[in-house]
């Protein structure tokens, strides 16, 4: 399906649990945590080594101060100031809920639809009435011709059931938006959850095939223990024909063009001219099958698997999508597999948070363009932009000064930062919802209709221009991210505070947790083992010689060995070609931010402030940025399916591979060499 966004922080649209949109970071909390920013000294640890455990030193005291709260599978900086951001938010939503304004405005939408998540009677009432209609129409289907033909109608409302179709950007010309066809439809996170044969990974199977009885059950399946089991055989399947995580990151995996006349042969029994007629999708022009060996094993389970069965498995996934808009029963079944046994999360996030989450899911932009009026100044987007220019030039002397890279090569990668957009804040165009129906009517169906609203408006772009003024998040998301495609990196306004910035505080702490942990890295992901393969255009082209890609090569091979050999949790060692992209831009944006701290302060010597050097409190801001203690339940089912390493290794394996770090801190040097890329 073409490369994803990469993103550094987590967003704040995920703090509500939604089919497998657990949030594993992200939420809220409602004790108010204590946040200084960007360097805090009481946060530290000072007992612990700090050559040997860097992560420990400068986060441990914070950390214990603040154990993990029940609501939570992990905690620190990010979920603290992401629950700062959702107190806002919901006194932006009870103001719109009291005060709605004109009828069919933005203001009466998102009170409206806030106030519809939070009418905890209301949905109760309603029982299981929003889905019925849905279990209908699969009840009524007499063939699997017709659990094909049901396929668009399903992923329209949000049911992630046996294939994915969306918009994406061309690979090969990135000014066109085309349709693409991925893998989807198991209920377990990723494919080796269904595969792996150690006895955590058997018992885990054995409680997710429960849990889909349980719910069958609760809509009256009678046999729901036997369907549970064919279930997740015909899951199985499904996963065993798709790509692994770390294999999806390597963009030729993904990148099968076809005219529309292959794509329908390549898969009868689906009936993808049925379902494109459905969709409202043009057919002519390129169409991307990222995985042509899913979409055969998916066609021939359609022929193969008894209707019970398909029958069965879309009832299950109409209730994986919508059992957190249900009555209680529901919601609770859901959280207590995947909040609980998957993550480790003691309690549910209170009622308020996740339908601030939930709202900001489906109407974010509604609710940004209120959240910057009052949270992110003009003079405050002019101090980030002027820090991300900084981080860029910095970028630019580091590329100049590589012995390992050729002129050619560097003139391209130059011309490529100079390209690079940079948006911050908050969009330059808001995203009209005037076409998103809400009501007073069943919290499902709001959010059925707001998922549709969301499909159309993406599935409208194919055949039609890049609008690279979009984005993919919401200016109060704790987040930020690149767009290779694009060649674009998006910095919201809630990624632009405390603890991450603070335009009063030292310059290196700021270069710190914000120039190296967000822009700088965010940067690095045009450059990392994905982004290095797209032009300054966004397309997918080679643009190195051989002698330098052989060099970025070897240098991106030295991180992944090394995350490979690091133990992530328990038994379970990190995928090193699945986190290496942001193992790679961590320790770029390191490198890129120590080298615009050096620039500023120059030779000679640095004054100290609290008894820190301005290079200490820059790898200490660097650290504290990724302050974070995490259940070993959500650690290893990260390990397993998160693009991101842990944030112990963030800091740990990241700073071991920086020359400046051991020398601020007179640490020994490594007797082997070190890993270096940008």
């Amino acid at each position: 399906m073409g490369i994803a966004a990469s993103a550094v922080r987590l967003s704040l649209a995920l703090a509500v649990f939604s089919g497998l949109a657990i949030a594993a970071r992200g939420h809220g909390v409602e004790a108010a945590a204590t946040l200084s920013a960007p360097f805090d000294k009481a946060a530290m640890d000072t007992s612990a080594s700090a050559c040997t455990n860097f992560f420990a030193y400068a986060t441990g005291t914070w950390r214990a101060a603040h154990p993990i709260p029940a609501a939570y599978s992990e905690y620190g900086y990010i979920e603290a100031l992401t629950d700062e951001t959702l107190g806002i938010v919901r006194t932006i939503l009870d103001d719109a809920s009291a005060h709605p304004g004109a009828k069919g405005s933005d203001t009466e939408k998102i009170g409206t639809f806030y106030g519809s998540c939070m009418d905890t009677a209301a949905i109760e009432r309603a029982g299981l009435a929003p889905i019925a209609p849905e279990l209908a129409r699969i009840a009524a289907l007499t063939d699997t011709a017709g659990v094909a033909a049901a396929l668009p109608h399903l992923h329209a409302i949000g049911v992630d059931a046996g294939l994915r179709v969306a918009a994406g950007t061309d690979y090969d010309d990135s000014t066109k938006v085309i349709a693409q066809i991925g893998q989807a439809g198991i209920g377990l996170p990723e494919r080796d959850y269904y595969t792996r044969t150690d006895a955590k990974s058997k018992t885990l199977r054995e409680q997710y095939q429960a849990h889909v009885a349980t719910m069958l059950g609760l809509v009256g399946d009678t046999d729901a223990k036997a369907e549970a089991a064919a279930i997740v055989a015909l899951e199985t399947t499904l996963a065993e024909n798709s790509l692994r995580a770390a294999e999806r990151r390597e963009p030729a995996n993904t990148k099968h063009p076809m005219a529309f006349a292959a794509v329908d042969a390549l898969a009868p029994h689906i009936g993808f001219a049925s379902y494109f007629r459905a969709a409202k999708i043009p057919t002519a022009g390129t169409i991307n099958v990222a995985s042509p060996t899913f979409v055969k094993a998916l066609d021939g389970a359609l022929a193969s698997t008894p209707l019970a069965t398909w029958k069965a498995y879309l009832r299950w996934h109409v209730l994986q999508a919508y059992a957190p808009q249900l009555s209680a029963k529901f919601a609770d079944e859901a959280f207590a597999f995947y909040g609980h046994t998957l993550r480790g999360t003691a309690e549910e996030q209170p009622r308020w948070k996740r339908c601030v989450a939930a709202t900001d899911q489906l109407l974010g932009e509604a609710v940004g363009r209120v959240y910057v009026s009052k949270e992110f100044s003009p003079q405050a987007k002019e101090r980030a932009m002027a820090m991300t220019l900084r981080i860029r030039d910095a970028f630019k002397g580091e590329v100049d000064a590589l012995p390992w890279m050729t002129a050619p090569t560097k003139a391209i990668a130059q011309s490529k930062l100079d390209a690079m957009a940079m948006q911050v804040g908050y969009p330059d165009k808001w995203r009209d919802y005037s076409a998103f129906a809400v009501t007073n009517d069943a919290y499902a169906a709001n959010v059925a209709r707001g998922r549709a609203f969301d499909r159309d408006y993406r599935l409208a772009r194919i055949g039609k221009g890049v609008d690279r003024n979009a984005w993919q998040m919401t200016p109060q998301t704790v987040n930020a991210y690149n767009s290779p495609s694009e060649n674009k990196i998006v910095l919201p306004a809630a990624q632009l505070q405390q603890p991450f910035f603070n335009p009063n505080a030292p310059d290196a702490d700021n270069l710190g947790a914000t120039g190296a942990g967000t822009v700088g890295h965010e940067m690095t992901h045009g450059f990392d083992d994905q982004g290095h393969k797209f032009d300054l255009h966004g397309n997918l082209k080679n643009w190195w010689t051989p002698t330098d890609l052989a060099q970025f090569d070897d240098r991106a091979n030295c991180v992944i060995k090394q995350f490979d050999d690091t133990v992530a949790v328990d038994d379970v060692h990190y995928q090193g070609k699945l986190v290496s992209g942001e193992a790679i831009a961590d320790l770029g944006g390191v490198v890129i931010g120590y080298r615009a701290l050096e620039t500023s302060l120059g030779a000679g010597p640095h004054a100290a402030i609290d008894g820190f050097t301005p290079e200490q409190r820059y790898f200490l801001a660097y650290a504290q940025s990724w302050t974070e203690s995490v259940r070993p339940e959500s650690a290893r089912a990260n390990a397993l399916t998160d693009p991101h390493p842990l944030p112990r290794d963030r800091v740990n394996v990241t700073l071991s591979n920086v020359p400046g770090w051991y020398d601020a801190f007179n640490c020994p040097k490594p007797p082997k060499p070190i890993c270096s890329v940008w």
